[in-house]
């Protein structure tokens, strides 16, 4: 059996049939079908193709409920096209919101390479810090020495 969530509903974990005949995830995407290896073995299930960083979408096959249509007239056609519409509006944004979450963790990827070059370049900095401070330290140094000679010179003549 197969069909799409048309809502999350926190008594039971059931999906209702769209047009499509397809189980969505809450991502808006076709959930992987499979066969459990770990608790029920065997049993088929529906889950978010994109775990771990989808939706977190998990459904046995024996809770997904086939809904009727029952050609109720032109007011359930507009009423079932509205939803059609509305699913596939969710669907892109669910597409959209998976491809943001995986640029953001590309983009906090990047920005931990960049923090860690800039550690290195901050470390590298004060390793030069360090070095000037000791060649201004040895030009007053000698200024001092090259004005000491020149007094002892001029005392003695």
């Amino acid at each position: 059996m197969q069909g799409t969530p048309q809502s999350r509903s926190s008594s039971s974990n059931t999906v209702g049939v769209g047009r499509t005949d397809t189980v969505r995830c809450y991502c808006g995407i076709p959930a992987k079908y499979a066969a459990s290896k770990r608790t029920r073995i065997g049993d088929k299930y529906y889950g978010c193709p994109l775990w771990p960083r989808g939706c977190g979408f998990f459904m046995w096959e024996d809770n997904v409920v086939v809904a009727v249509n029952d050609n109720r007239g032109s007011g359930s056609t507009q009423m079932e096209e509205r939803v059609e519409k509305l699913i596939e509006e969710k669907t892109s944004m669910a597409e959209k919101l998976c491809k943001l979450k995986v640029k953001r963790e590309k983009d906090a990827e990047e920005i931990a390479a960049l923090r860690q070059e800039n550690r290195m370049l901050h470390s590298d900095c004060a390793k030069h810090a360090k070095g000037e401070n000791f060649f201004a330290v040895a030009l007053i140094v000698s200024w001092l020495f090259f004005i000491f000679v020149i007094i002892i010179i001029m005392n003695l003549a």
